[in-house]
């Protein structure tokens, strides 16, 4: 179970930024699953709750958020686009911060 995770984490990882999401909810989609599809948005929405939730009580809110879209990006082409263009707008702003330094 475990070498399976560690799998799919380092395929997100070395997949090229603005195509990380997009190839996560292809992979999910090979594997097609009713329950899983309902259990993981229904995670999913709960874990942006709770990070807006965090994000005016401490804790990590944009961690949990974060995590929440993930998993919703895995089932829904739509979030996986517009996570996408997040992850391409963060990666081109560290880029130029980087450079000013």
């Amino acid at each position: 179970m475990f070498s399976r995770l560690r799998r799919q984490l380092h395929d997100f990882i070395q997949a090229r930024s603005g195509t990380r999401f997009r190839a996560h909810h292809a992979r999910m989609r090979q594997r097609p699953h009713m329950v899983r599809t309902l259990l993981v948005v229904s995670v999913g929405v709960t874990l942006i709750a709770l990070g807006v939730v965090l994000l005016v009580l401490p804790g990590p809110g944009l961690l949990i958020g974060s995590l929440g879209a993930l998993l919703i990006a895995g089932e829904s082409l739509v979030a996986a686009r517009l996570l996408d263009h997040a992850d391409l707008f963060a990666t081109r702003r560290w880029r130029r911060w980087r450079r000013r330094d």
